[in-house]
């Protein structure tokens, strides 16, 4: 049988470590004279056998009350720094997007426009932060890049159900060669999850 290993913290401290013993008897044995202030927090292997580990929760010692005030303190420790990190994560994020619009608002309005397609609803920036509105030749650009792809699909009983399209929203330059839509991806549906046009 392979050593148990046991994955216990410090209730001083808070580290964990591995705790290994040869059998289970030793393991066991262990587990009823457990240390003070160190808490067993689960066998730290797998493949243990389910009447194994069962014996090994019945041999340990439960914690007294001065380690379960230490084990409750740890616990609202680790709690209010995972809460710490999660503000201090949004703010990063704020700034982020504060700055990503304002790079938005100095940028040339005539950049190119990344457009979300779904079949059951209307056309969309993909980008939340831009504000630009979808002009008449992007809306018509996108609209018949799909319209090409239901083409391919349609012999497989398929249809558009989302599509990236992204398209210069109003003049071309001349390195597009007259190409309004830069790129575009797709995701294919069964065409009976379309509803029909009314």
């Amino acid at each position: 049988m392979p050593p148990i290993d046991l994955q216990v913290r410090d209730l001083d401290t808070g580290d964990r470590s591995i705790a290994s013993f040869p059998s289970e008897e030793e393991a066991i044995t262990w587990l009823n004279d457990r240390p003070r202030f160190q808490e067993v927090m689960g066998v730290a292997m797998t493949g243990l056998a389910h009447e194994i580990d069962a014996r090994l929760r019945a041999a340990l010692r439960p914690l007294d009350d001065e380690e379960r005030e230490k084990a409750q303190a740890l616990e609202t420790k680790a709690l209010e720094d995972a809460q710490k990190r999660a503000e201090e994560a949004q703010k990063r994020e704020q700034a982020t997007a504060e700055a990503h619009r304002a790079a938005l608002a100095s940028a040339p309005p005539d950049r190119p426009m990344e457009i979300r397609y779904r079949y059951d609803r209307d056309l969309e920036l993909v980008d939340v932060n831009d504000t630009r509105p979808i002009t008449p030749e992007a809306r018509e650009a996108v609209l018949a890049w799909v319209a090409e792809r239901e083409e391919w699909v349609r012999g497989r009983g398929q249809t558009v159900g989302e599509a990236r399209v992204t398209v210069y929203p109003a003049g071309i330059p001349a390195q597009a060669r007259g190409e309004r839509v830069r790129t575009g991806s797709f995701v294919p549906i069964t065409a009976s999850a379309k509803p029909a046009s009314t």
